[in-house]
C-alpha cells in the first residue's frame, strides 16, 4: 500500500510539473509572443499530460492546460447574475462633443482630470470571474445584470489565464476578438462567408454548445478593467499594470492625457502622453492607424483616470459617467424588435427577419433587419422585445448588431423546426435551415419574383404586389404560367383596366427577347446566377448542348471552363439531369424564350472588345442609364467583366451620384474612378 501511495504521489507531481511547464509555454506564446519551446516539444508534453489525466482522473483539474482543446459534451448556457455593473458606454461621434464632455468634468473637478484613451475593440464582451487564483466562471455581457455562462468555451482561448497569482475574488472585463486576417481565412474556409465581420464570428463562437467546437475558432482576448475584492488602486493605470503582472493580455495602444505633468504609463503601451488639448490630434491619428491594426476597433474609450473621481461621479442606469466612447462612424441607431418573421426563399432557405420600431438611419427609415440564421441570432442573443442597435452593412443591408437591453423573453429567439409555409420538417445544411419541399408555396412564389425581377427578365409591370395577387388568385402558379395566362381575364378584377393589362402583355412579350444567359440565370437554379450563366452561354451554343453534355455525367467537361470548379460542375450536371428542370425549359422554349446564343454582329469583330481584361464595379445613380444595368450591359457587351464589390482586382469604378461605401473603398485602394460624363465620352469614341 505504501509503495502504491508513493507511486501515486510521484504521478501527481509529474502531472503538476507538466501543467506548470505547459502553462508557462502558453503564456509566453499567446500573451508575450515569445515562445520558449518549439511546437514539437509542446505537443509531446501536452500528449503526456492528456494521457496521465485520462489514466488518473482523481488528479483532474478544471483549469488544466488540456481544457484548451474543449469537450464534445453538450452544455447549456444558463443565465447567471453579474457581481459587478456591466453597463454600456455613453457615445459621441465628433471631437467637439468629446471636448464638451471633458469640459463638463473639468468644471466639476478643476485641475484634477487625467484621461486614458484605449481602443474600443469590436468584439464580444465577457466578464471573467476568479476565486482563490482559479477561473471559476465566464459570462457574456447579456443585459448588463445577467449574462450567459460560457466558461468552458472561454477556457479554450489560450490567452485567457486559467490560474493567477491573486487569491481574492476578482472580476475582469474584457473583449473577445478575432484578428482580421484569421477571420477572412476562417470565414471563407469553414463558414461559407456567412459572417459579416469578426465581431459576429467571435460572438457566435463563444456561444457554441460544445466547447470542442469553440476551440476551433481563432479567438483572442484583451482585458481592460479589473474589480478586486481586497486590493485598492488610486488610478486606472495602476489597475491595468497589475492586471498585466497577473498575466492578462492588454491592448498596448493606450494613451494618457493630463494638464499637470507626465505620468509613468504602462511600460508596454505604445500610446502617447500629452496635455488634454492634444486629444483631438490623437483621435485623428488613431482614426488612420486603425486601418493597419491586426484587429478591428470601432472607436476609442476615454476614461477618467482617478478612481476617486470615478466613485464620486458614479453611474446612470445605462452607463458610467466617468467614461465615454468616441465612435469613428455613426451608422447605427437604437430601436426595439417588435416581432420576427420567418421567410422562405426560392431555394428553400429559411431567413429570420426582425420587424423593428421604425427608426431613422443614414437618411432612411428602417423598419426591418435581417437576422440571417440561428447562429447569428445566438451570437447577438436577440429576441422579441429586446432593445437593440442596428446598422447598415456596407450602407445597404440593415442588420441587428447588439442587444442593449433584454425584453420579457429570456435567451435567444429559436427558429421553428418545420416550414412556416408548408409545415415540412426543415433540414440543416451548414449554418442554414432549408425547406426541402420544392412545391412549397413560398418557394414557388419566391421563384416567380426572382424570374421577373430587375436584373433577370426585368418584367417591370409584374412587380411583387402583382405577382402576389396573381399567385394568391391561382392565376399564375409557375414560371411558364407567366407566358400562358390570358391577362385579359384581369378585367374581372378591381384595379385592372385595359391600359394596365396591355402594358403587362407588352412587357411579358418583350421579355422573350432576353438573351440566353439572362433566361438561364432567371430560372433561379441553385448556384447558377448571372456569372455562371454567362460562362455557360459563351461556351455552349444552346441549352440542348448543355443538357446533352450534362447527361454524360462528366464534371471535367464543365470544370475545364475557367470560373467553374468541380463542385459547381457537379451541381450543373444535377440540374440538367433533373426532369423538372428539363420540363421547365421545354415549356419556356414552347413559349418562345431564347435558349440559344444569338451573337451580336458588333461582337463578332474582336477589335470592338476594347474593354476585355477589365473588371468594373458600377455604383450610384445615372442620368443616361436607367436602370444602371444598361451601363453594365454595355461594359459586358464590349468584353468587360462586372464585379459586385470593390477589391484590389477591380480595374474601374463607374460612379454615379449618391454613391456609397464602394466609392470610399475605391478611393482607399487607388482604383480608377470613371464618372458618367467620362464614360459617355469613352463609348462615344467607340461609336457605341
Amino acid at each position: 500500500m505504501a509503495t502504491e501511495s508513493n507511486e501515486l504521489i510521484k504521478i501527481k507531481k509529474q502531472i503538476e510539473n507538466l501543467r506548470e511547464q505547459l502553462n508557462k509555454a502558453q503564456h509566453a506564446y499567446y500573451v508575450h509572443s515569445q515562445p520558449i519551446m518549439n511546437d514539437g516539444e509542446y505537443d509531446k508534453l501536452f500528449d503526456q499530460l492528456l494521457a496521465l489525466e485520462e489514466q488518473y482522473p482523481q488528479f483532474s483539474d478544471p483549469n488544466s492546460p488540456t481544457v484548451r482543446v474543449g469537450s464534445d459534451i453538450d452544455q447549456s448556457l444558463p443565465e447567471k447574475p453579474h457581481t459587478i455593473p456591466v453597463l454600456s458606454l455613453d457615445k459621441c461621434y465628433n471631437s467637439s462633443d468629446l471636448a464638451e464632455w471633458i469640459e463638463k468634468n473639468e468644471k466639476k473637478y478643476p485641475g484634477q482630470i487625467d484621461l486614458t484613451v484605449e481602443p474600443k475593440i469590436d468584439g464580444s464582451g465577457v466578464v471573467l470571474y476568479y476565486q482563490k487564483g482559479q477561473l471559476v466562471s465566464a459570462l457574456t455581457r447579456g443585459s448588463g445584470y445577467i449574462g450567459n455562462e460560457i466558461t468552458e468555451n472561454i477556457k479554450t482561448i489560450h490567452s485567457v489565464p486559467l490560474k493567477i497569482d491573486y487569491q481574492g475574488d476578482l472580476a475582469v472585463r474584457g473583449e473577445i476578438y478575432i484578428k482580421v486576417d484569421e477571420f477572412h481565412q476562417f470565414n471563407q474556409k469553414y463558414a461559407d462567408g456567412l459572417y459579416a465581420n469578426p465581431r459576429n464570428l467571435a460572438s457566435g463562437a463563444v456561444r457554441r454548445q460544445k466547447s470542442k467546437e469553440a476551440a476551433l475558432f481563432p479567438l483572442n482576448i484583451f482585458v481592460y478593467e479589473g474589480y478586486f475584492s481586497d486590493k485598492v488602486f488610486s488610478d486606472h493605470l495602476s489597475n491595468l499594470i497589475y492586471l498585466k503582472e497577473l498575466g492578462f493580455p492588454l491592448n498596448d495602444h493606450i494613451a494618457y492625457f493630463s494638464d499637470h505633468g507626465k505620468k509613468d504609463i504602462l511600460p508596454f503601451a505604445q500610446g502617447i502622453q500629452g496635455e488634454l488639448d492634444a486629444i483631438e490630434g490623437y483621435l485623428q491619428q488613431m482614426t488612420e492607424a486603425r486601418k493597419k491594426l491586426a484587429y478591428e476597433i470601432d472607436g476609442l474609450v476615454i476614461k477618467i483616470n482617478e478612481l476617486r473621481i470615478r466613485d464620486e461621479l458614479g453611474f446612470t442606469s445605462h452607463h458610467p459617467r466617468w467614461a465615454i466612447a468616441y465612435k469613428f462612424e455613426a451608422p447605427q441607431a437604437e430601436t426595439e424588435v417588435v416581432s420576427i418573421d420567418i421567410q422562405v426563399g426560392r431555394g428553400g432557405r429559411i431567413t429570420p427577419v426582425a420587424n423593428l420600431k421604425p427608426v431613422k438611419l443614414s437618411g432612411s427609415t428602417i423598419s426591418r433587419a435581417t437576422l440571417h440564421n440561428q447562429d447569428y441570432i445566438n451570437a447577438v442573443g436577440v429576441n422579441i422585445g429586446d432593445r437593440v442597435t442596428i446598422s447598415k452593412r456596407g450602407d445597404v443591408i440593415p442588420a441587428v448588431e447588439e442587444v442593449l437591453e433584454k425584453g420579457k423573453s429570456a435567451g435567444s429567439f429559436q427558429l421553428p423546426l418545420s416550414c412556416p409555409s408548408c409545415q415540412t420538417s426543415l433540414i440543416e445544411d451548414g449554418a442554414h435551415l432549408f425547406c426541402p419541399n420544392i412545391d412549397c408555396s413560398q418557394r414557388v412564389l419566391g421563384t416567380l419574383k426572382h424570374f421577373v425581377s430587375k436584373g433577370q427578365m426585368d418584367i417591370e409591370t409584374l412587380g411583387d404586389k402583382t405577382i402576389d395577387f396573381l399567385f394568391t388568385q391561382q392565376l399564375v402558379s409557375s414560371i411558364p404560367g407567366i407566358y400562358q395566362f390570358d391577362y385579359q381575364k384581369l378585367l374581372d378584377f378591381e384595379g385592372y383596366k385595359e391600359k394596365k393589362i396591355q402594358n403587362i402583355i407588352d412587357s411579358v412579350s418583350h421579355s422573350k427577347e432576353k438573351p440566353f444567359s439572362t433566361v438561364l440565370s432567371a430560372l433561379g437554379l441553385k448556384d447558377i446566377g448571372s456569372k455562371v450563366s454567362e460562362l455557360l452561354a459563351k461556351n455552349f451554343l444552346n441549352i440542348d448542348e448543355i443538357i446533352k453534355i450534362a447527361n454524360k455525367n462528366d464534371p471535367l467537361i464543365f470544370s475545364s471552363i475557367d470560373g467553374i470548379g468541380e463542385l459547381l460542375a457537379q451541381t450543373i450536371i444535377e440540374h440538367f439531369n433533373n426532369s423538372q428542370v428539363i420540363q421547365l425549359i421545354s415549356d419556356l422554349k414552347n413559349a418562345g424564350l431564347c435558349f440559344e446564343l444569338k451573337e451580336n454582329p458588333q461582337q463578332l469583330n474582336t477589335q470592338d472588345l476594347f474593354l476585355s481584361e477589365t473588371k468594373w464595379v458600377v455604383t450610384g445613380s445615372f442620368e443616361n442609364f436607367k436602370p444602371r444595368d444598361k451601363a453594365k450591359d454595355i461594359i459586358k457587351q464590349y468584353g468587360g467583366e462586372i464585379l459586385s464589390a470593390v477589391s484590389s482586382k477591380t480595374s474601374y469604378l463607374l460612379c454615379g451620384s449618391d454613391a456609397g461605401s464602394k466609392l470610399k473603398k475605391a478611393q482607399d485602394l487607388g482604383i480608377s474612378i470613371i464618372d458618367e460624363k467620362r464614360f459617355l465620352e469613352i463609348i462615344e469614341d467607340k461609336k457605341i
